[in-house]
């Protein structure tokens, strides 16, 4: 079952995009921490966190998700300093996000809300992943099954594992 606001995302995803997985990569934790360091030595007041596949140390999509934490009120004040560090922001909304590469990676940083509804879902599912081992492996074993399905299916098919290991929890 997929909530409205999923369903939504899912048409927004173009038909002929094909997901491709990777294996783990170490690196990719090592990078993350070069990114977090790189914001904490502009703004070592803020909270960032890197969640997603990489962060749990298995199979993804060869990408990094940081979140910087903020009250959205907040992030105008944060905004030209994060624009010095990475750029002009690829959206900007009730999250402002930055895309760019680095170290072979595809980063995804979000200046967000650590309130936000959307948010607070995502971190209550990556925390479930992290502290149990079987679901953790589950999800894995979800995503390398995927490797070059629809982009749309991928994500369909995290939801519908998402949504069920939140009901659970």
């Amino acid at each position: 079952m997929l909530t409205p606001n999923q369903e939504r995302y899912l048409l927004t995803i173009p038909k002929d995009k094909r997901v491709k997985i990777y294996p783990y990569n170490p690196k990719a934790k090592i990078i993350a921490e070069e990114i977090i360091k790189k914001i904490h030595e502009v703004f070592p007041q803020l909270e960032v966190v890197h969640i997603g596949a990489a962060a749990l140390g298995i199979a993804g999509q060869s990408d990094l998700d940081i979140n910087i934490l903020s009250k959205a009120e907040d992030h105008d004040k944060y905004l030209p300093g994060l624009t010095g560090l990475f750029g002009e922001p690829a959206i900007k909304g009730t999250s402002i996000k930055w895309e760019f590469q680095k170290g072979g990676f595809g980063v995804e940083l979000y200046l967000t809300d650590k309130e936000s509804p959307g948010f607070v879902e995502q971190l209550k599912v990556f925390n479930l992943l992290k502290s149990n081992p079987e679901l953790l492996n589950e999800y894995d074993e979800l995503k390398k099954s995927c490797d070059g399905i629809s982009f749309r299916e991928y994500q369909k098919r995290k939801y519908e594992f998402y949504n069920r290991i939140l009901v659970q929890a």
